[in-house]
């Protein structure tokens, strides 16, 4: 891929690489991360390093919301007619979204066998199983995007609601987080308001990380567009450079309300749901973007790249290093036979094999997505197949 021009807009039916840049760096990012928590002894997670990088893996899900934020606003972009005429794009899309709900839900299921899940399953299984976890926070979010542009009718009116939307969810974080759900709504709906009971990714204060990415890709959109009447003006980096000095600002603005934020809610933990915290992460996601676009401006991005392909093949990569890390084959998972007794060595080894994995995995799927339909649909078809025998008739 040659260097593109200084103001390229968005093309229709043209990937953003650098949108598939920073997901695939996140997905990569969090495969280290699940590999090190498993794995790694208790006196390495306990040290001041490990806590650093800890920080830095936290940034995971913020970029991955914050980068699926903005696919939504790309790809919603070139199917705007149909999704507002009620075409079938928009049936489609909803269909997708439900899917990605289906696997969060499939990622955490008592267990994948049906003679336990009817007759052995506890309760308390049953409620680990409703947790929101980062899929169900996607497809939720995005889904509430979706229902906003239908109601709204207008991309413009759609991504200003969103945007104070995204404030409304950062401040009202803590108030949700001070009431029990679980003991006023059915479970699983009580489980995206907060984390109290088991869900990692509720919709307070996660979603706003993909609204904010959805302002952020119509902003570029905008630009893109500004761009075809006024090449020559670059407002496409203009945008880029100002969406970096709204980072910088988030960042500084986080730090003066925390001690605001601390002293105003009556409930409230910094580095779970706090608006300060989630705000200075933010603002990091925003200046890792701004690095992505820089990077595939002045470097280009090969049509080779083993990080766009994952951010790519996002959706397939996430679950099946899940389920090669946490899954159950037989009695115990990985996670549970290794029971954290590695060093920094071993799992990095682990890490590595895992990333090298998931790449053939990814390109595997990739090639045949372009190839033949029906070839696509045999491999689906086997698949599902294979997951049907195991459910039905695996040991329970």
């Amino acid at each position: 891929m040659q260097d593109p021009p200084t103001s390229t807009p968005p093309v229709r039916g043209k990937r953003v690489e650098f949108i598939d840049l920073l997901r695939g760096w996140a997905v990569i990012v969090m495969i280290e991360t699940h590999v090190f928590n498993a794995t790694l002894v208790p006196e390495i997670t306990d040290s001041s390093f490990f806590q650093v990088l800890k920080f830095i893996n936290g940034l995971v899900a913020p970029s991955f919301l914050f980068a699926s934020g903005m696919a939504y606003a790309v790809t919603t972009r070139r199917k705007l007619n149909d999704y507002l005429s009620f075409g079938m794009p928009l049936f489609r899309q909803v269909g997708r979204l439900l899917f990605v709900m289906l696997i969060g839900y499939s990622l955490h299921i008592p267990k994948f066998n049906y003679y336990h899940l009817r007759y052995e399953s506890s309760p308390a299984a049953w409620q680990v199983f409703w947790q929101a976890d980062v899929l169900q926070c996607i497809a939720v979010s995005l889904l509430i995007l979706q229902a906003m542009l239908l109601l709204l009718r207008s991309e413009r009116r759609l991504y200003t609601w969103t945007a104070g939307l995204a404030v409304a969810v950062l401040l009202a974080a803590p108030l949700m987080w001070g009431i029990d759900f679980w003991m006023i709504l059915p479970a699983p709906v009580a489980a995206y308001m907060n984390g109290l009971h088991y869900s990692l990714f509720p919709l307070f204060p996660w979603s706003a990380f993909l609204f904010g990415g959805a302002v952020a890709g119509y902003a570029y959109l905008r630009a893109g567009d500004a761009a075809k009447e006024h090449p020559d003006a670059d407002p496409i980096g203009r945008t880029m450079r100002r969406i970096s000095i709204v980072a910088v600002t988030l960042m500084v603005v986080s730090f003066v309300l925390h001690p605001i934020a601390a002293a105003v809610y009556t409930t409230y933990d910094y580095w779970r749901f706090s608006p300060s915290f989630a705000l200075l992460r933010l603002g990091i996601v925003l200046l890792l973007c701004g690095g992505m676009f820089l990077f595939e401006r002045r470097r280009s991005v090969s049509p080779n790249s083993v990080v766009t392909l994952i951010g790519r093949e996002s959706l397939l990569v996430y679950t099946v290093h899940l389920l090669l890390v946490y899954g159950k084959f037989g009695s115990t998972s990985f996670a549970e036979r290794v029971n954290n007794t590695f060093g920094y060595g071993e799992a990095a080894a682990v890490t590595i094999v895992l990333f090298l994995l998931m790449s053939v995995l990814a390109l595997a799927w990739s090639r045949i997505k372009k190839g033949p339909a029906r070839l696509k649909r045999t491999v689906q078809g086997l698949v599902l197949a294979g997951f049907a025998l195991v459910f039905f008739f695996g040991p329970n």
